[in-house]
C-alpha cells in the first residue's frame, strides 16, 4: 500500500517532488513510498541517493521538431503502459503525484482507470501537455505560482509554491565567506553563479562565453553549471557539469543567471537570490518566457532574450555595481517564496492516501 510518485527527464521534474517524498518519509515513515521514472534519464541516480526505491519503464518525449523520433512514442506507448499497470499493481499504489513531463502520464491514466487518487504538481505559469491532459482526473492540482493558465483545474486549483530541496539547516551551513572560499573564491570577490539547468544548455553556454571576457576584466568570480559542455579553463572560473552542492553555491554568488524554469525559480525565491533571467525559447509554449515575465513584472528579475549578449553584460554590470537595485530584487524574490509548500502537499498526500481505502 504505497505512495507512488512519477516523475522524470530533468531536475526540474525530479527535484520538488524529491522534497515532497523528504517530507513524507518524515511525518510518515511507516507507509511506503516508491518511485516511477524513466530507464534513460538522470532521475534514477538522484533518487537512490536520496535513498528512494526506483522503478525505471521504458518510455520517450514528444519531440516537436523530430518527427522521425515521435515514431518511437508511438511505437512504445503500449508495452509501457502494459509495464506500468503490472508495476503500479505489485507497488499496491493508493495514491499517484506527479509533477508532469512525460513519466508523469502513463502512471496517471492508470490512477484513473484504477479508480485512485490522482494528485498533480505545475511548476510553470502556464499547464503544460501532461498536466492538462491529466487535470480532469485529478482530485488537486497544485501550482508553483498563486494562477495557472491553460488547465480547466476549477476547485481542484491549490497555490503551494515550489517545494525545494533545502532545509533551514542548508541555509545555515556555510557563510557567503566560506561558501566561496569553497569554491577557490576570496571573500570580498563578487561571484556570478551560472545556471542553465540540471543538462545544461549549449546555446545559453555559448553565450556566456562570448561575456566572460568583461565579467573576468571586472574581477569576477563565475561558477559555471555547463552540462556536457566541455569550458577551457579560464582564471576566476569554476565550471561543472553538475553542482552537487548548491547550497554553497547559492550562498556563494551575489548574482544568478538562470534559465526560467519553474523549479529553478523556487530554488532563486526560497534563497532570495538576484536574477538575469534567459528564458529557453525551445520550450513548448514559451513557458519560460512566462514564468520570466511573471517574475520581471513582480520586481524579481531581469530578463534578456537568449543571444543578446550586450543586454546581459549590461543587466550584470549594472546589479553589481549597485547593491541597493540588487537588494530589491532579492526581497522581491523571496516574496514570491512558500516555505511550506512540500508539507502542505505531503499533507494532502496522505489525507488523499487514507481516503483511498473508504
Amino acid at each position: 500500500m504505497s505512495l507512488v510518485i512519477a516523475a522524470g527527464g530533468t531536475g526540474g521534474h525530479v527535484f520538488p517532488a524529491l522534497a515532497v517524498a523528504q517530507v513524507w518519509r518524515n511525518l510518515y515513515p511507516d507507509l511506503p513510498i516508491h518511485w516511477i521514472g524513466t530507464t534513460t534519464g538522470r532521475e534514477a541516480r538522484w533518487v537512490q541517493n536520496a535513498g528512494l526505491p526506483f522503478h525505471g519503464i521504458e518510455i520517450y518525449g514528444w519531440q516537436p521538431r523530430s518527427q522521425l523520433r515521435n515514431l518511437r512514442v508511438f511505437y512504445h506507448i503500449p508495452g509501457a503502459f502494459w509495464n506500468t499497470a503490472k508495476l503500479m499493481r505489485s507497488l499496491e499504489a493508493r495514491v499517484v503525484f506527479t509533477t508532469g513531463g512525460y513519466p508523469g502520464l502513463l502512471p496517471g491514466i492508470w490512477a484513473k482507470l484504477n479508480k485512485r487518487p490522482l494528485v498533480l504538481l505545475e511548476l510553470n505559469t502556464h499547464a503544460g501537455r501532461t498536466i492538462r491532459w491529466l487535470t480532469p482526473w485529478a482530485k488537486y492540482l497544485f501550482g508553483a505560482f498563486p494562477s495557472l493558465k491553460g488547465a480547466a483545474a476549477r476547485d481542484k486549483f491549490r497555490w503551494s509554491g515550489v517545494p525545494v530541496r533545502f532545509t533551514e539547516e542548508d541555509r545555515r551551513r556555510y557563510s557567503p565567506a566560506q561558501a566561496k572560499a569553497l569554491w577557490g573564491f576570496h571573500a570580498e570577490q563578487p561571484v556570478l553563479l551560472i545556471l542553465g539547468g540540471s543538462q545544461g544548455s549549449s546555446t545559453l553556454n555559448q553565450m556566456m562565453e562570448a561575456a566572460l571576457p568583461l565579467w573576468q576584466k571586472a574581477g569576477y568570480g563565475i561558477l559555471w553549471q555547463t552540462g556536457k559542455r566541455e569550458v577551457l579553463p579560464s582564471p576566476n572560473v569554476r565550471a561543472f557539469p553538475f553542482i552537487e552542492d548548491m547550497a554553497a553555491a547559492y550562498q556563494a554568488a551575489e548574482m544568478v543567471i538562470s534559465r526560467a524554469g519553474g523549479s529553478t525559480l523556487g530554488e532563486l525565491a526560497w534563497w532570495g537570490k538576484a536574477v538575469v533571467l534567459v528564458p529557453s525559447p525551445y520550450v513548448t509554449g514559451r513557458h519560460q518566457h512566462h514564468n520570466a515575465h511573471y517574475w520581471q513584472l513582480a520586481g524579481a528579475a531581469q530578463v534578456v532574450e537568449e543571444g543578446d549578449v550586450s543586454a546581459l553584460q549590461e543587466a550584470i554590470q549594472f546589479l553589481m555595481e549597485d547593491p541597493s537595485q540588487r537588494k530589491r530584487q532579492e526581497e522581491a524574490a523571496r516574496h514570491l517564496a512558500r516555505s511550506d509548500a512540500a508539507d502542505l502537499i505531503a499533507k494532502t498526500l496522505h489525507e488523499c492516501y487514507v481516503s483511498s481505502f473508504s
